[in-house]
């Protein structure tokens, strides 16, 4: 197996994979990794694995430094991505056994690297949720835990969805319109407004925002085709707003549903997440997946279980050294609780 790092002039080669193979989504994508790297004060690296000539498949990998952590991610910490890691191409047809043997060769070549040219000492890599084998990260080392996501099935059509919610919550959704509370789609502007309210809400709750608002608006301006911009109105004003993400076959939701800010009844946020299921079905999408919202603890009722979605599982892997599990833990149980934030792990300034 060779093993090569990708230059700009591999990149219609890099996403040609990205876009054949089933484990690639937009995070993949090459013009967003480089906006990724530009704002997350990481260094990319995108190896290409190849055997008897052909790309088999390609993970990109994110560095840095940090005092003695020498750390390597998959997707990095600021970017808002939940998954990255292997994408591979041209497999379908392949028995088990010559699978496995694809996928440990180009799992070696990648060890190697992260050990060898990085020296890295703190490793954490989240799979696409189509990758659902982690086998070869457990077999080499890595602690391997499970997330999980919400998916709607979108196929039956608006119409059957809504008489399948209870009869309050279809009360709830007439009243909300009959009030005068909307749905609309936008673009920059919106973007803005949305991130703002991000910002207040979670200043409230002694938080702080990670995304840098000038890595939103670079992703926006470069893949506006696969983004789209839901904001909420009460009394004419703005009070909720949610970035989703359109590909393929599936709609996503990403970044935004913050509550409002006063209270509002019916509640806004349940009126967006109908209009938005709605859009999916009229655009004929197969699914709606909620990123991250299914949650690890059942600690409270989730918000995006209310209109009876299906469970995904998706994997990541992670393996320290001892200097960096003293320092992952160190900030866990101190620095965290200490400055109430939610900052990723050891990832110094916030970005936002």
């Amino acid at each position: 197996m060779e093993l090569r790092i990708a230059q700009n002039a591999d990149a219609k080669e890099w996403d040609r994979i990205i876009a054949e193979s089933p484990h690639g989504t937009l995070f993949h994508h090459w013009d967003w990794l480089k906006i990724t790297e530009k704002h997350t004060r990481t260094k990319l690296f995108p190896l290409i694995g190849i055997k008897d000539g052909v790309s088999i498949g390609i993970i990109p990998l994110f560095f840095q430094k940090n005092g003695p952590v020498r750390m390597v991610f998959s997707p990095p910490p600021h970017a808002a991505i939940f998954y990255l890691g292997p994408v591979f191409v041209g497999i379908a047809g392949l028995t088990q056994e010559k699978w496995e043997i694809l996928y440990m060769d180009f799992h070696g070549s990648v060890e190697n690297f992260i050990k060898n040219d990085l020296n890295a000492n703190y490793i954490h890599i989240a799979l696409s949720p189509s990758l659902q084998d982690p086998r070869p990260f457990t077999w080499s080392g890595y602690t391997v835990g499970s997330s999980y996501d919400y998916v709607t099935d979108l196929r039956n059509g608006a119409d059957h969805l809504f008489q399948s919610l209870d009869k309050k919550q279809r009360q709830d959704l007439n009243r909300a319109k009959k009030r005068g509370i909307s749905t609309e789609m936008g673009g920059q502007k919106e973007i803005n407004l949305i991130l703002d309210l991000m910002t207040n809400r979670y200043e409230e709750q002694t938080k702080a925002v990670t995304v840098s608002p000038g890595y939103i608006t670079d992703v926006y301006d470069k893949f506006k085709d696969n983004i789209a911009v839901f904001v909420t109105r009460n009394e004419g004003e703005i009070v909720t707003g949610l970035i989703d993400l359109q590909y393929r076959d599936t709609l996503y939701s990403w970044i935004g549903n913050p509550k409002p800010r006063r209270p509002v009844s019916p509640s806004p946020n349940d009126l967006m997440a109908w209009e938005i299921i709605r859009y999916g079905c009229e655009r004929e999408y197969k699914s709606l997946v909620t990123m991250g919202a299914a949650g690890n603890e059942r600690l409270h009722t989730y918000y995006a279980s209310k209109f009876d979605p299906g469970l995904s599982i998706r994997y990541h892997a992670k393996k320290t050294s001892f200097i960096s599990g003293i320092f992952e833990k160190g900030y866990t149980t101190i620095l965290k609780p200490f400055f109430g934030k939610t900052m990723p792990y050891l990832c110094g300034k916030r970005m936002m």
